[in-house]
């Protein structure tokens, strides 16, 4: 994996869409130290101040992948920063729907991926991390609770040691997913999952619904059982709510 260290830059999935432009054509990791304009779910901005977290893009190119599939390489990529997590002594990690992982229902680390596709098939994938290392916070006025692994451990940690030990659980993990493997990958996910077979509290359509959460599909719907019956619902229409208690 070819690696690309900043110091500054705008966004890292940005920059790694600027160097497939250019002709990369090999696997490549982009970190740095700060974002100026990190992008997260829905349009929303990542904070991304120097030295405070992990901000990365992995560049992963495919050879057989079908866009139906797509969101089981967003299982693993979950389940391997999770992985990283655990790696640190950390308990309670959880994956929240689609793309937010927790440590004690608190938002620690969120995915970007963004896919390129050739007819049915995917070329190549943009995974964009960021994590939350050295923040402290007195006020939280964010829809999730956010924490930090200093906020967890009271240690300081340096972002590019930390960069690179999750990229090496990222290439253990795609293992899995080069194989074909999508059953493991799913029951791994589902290990993991935030509130699985729980019920939970919900936004679908803009209104609040208290739901059970059966499952997340193959095409990243999730299975929900309201109002009598079971349904497959899509992010961002649907969205689960954190318990805060």
């Amino acid at each position: 994996m070819r690696l690309f260290p900043l110091i500054l830059v705008d966004s890292t999935n940005t920059y790694a869409h600027q160097l497939i432009s250019e002709g990369l054509s090999e696997d490549a990791l982009i970190y740095c130290v700060e974002q100026t304009a990190g992008r997260g779910q829905r349009g929303n901005t990542w904070v991304s101040k120097a030295g405070d977290g992990i901000y990365c893009s992995f560049v992963i190119f495919h050879k057989n992948v079908f866009v139906r599939d797509q969101f089981v390489f967003n299982m693993i990529i979950a389940v391997a920063v999770s992985s990283y997590l655990e790696s640190k002594g950390i308990e309670n990690v959880k994956i929240k729907w689609p793309n937010d992982i927790l440590v004690n229902n608190k938002k620690i680390a969120g995915l970007l991926i963004e896919n390129s596709l050739k007819g049915d098939k995917i070329s190549s994938s943009i995974v964009g991390i960021g994590l939350n290392l050295n923040q402290e916070w007195d006020e939280e006025n964010f829809e999730t609770p956010s924490t930090s692994l200093k906020m967890i451990s009271g240690e300081n940690y340096n972002y590019e040691k930390e960069v690179l030990e999750l990229a090496e659980h990222i290439e253990k993990c795609l293992d899995y997913f080069k194989a074909g493997q999508y059953e493991l990958i799913s029951k791994m996910y589902h290990q993991k999952l935030y509130q699985n077979q729980d019920d939970v509290e919900m936004i679908i359509d803009n209104n609040a619904v208290n739901a059970r959460l059966e499952g997340i599909n193959s095409d990243g719907s999730a299975s929900v059982f309201y109002e009598g019956e079971s349904r497959k619902v899509y992010h961002p229409q649907a969205r689960i709510m954190v318990n805060r208690s």
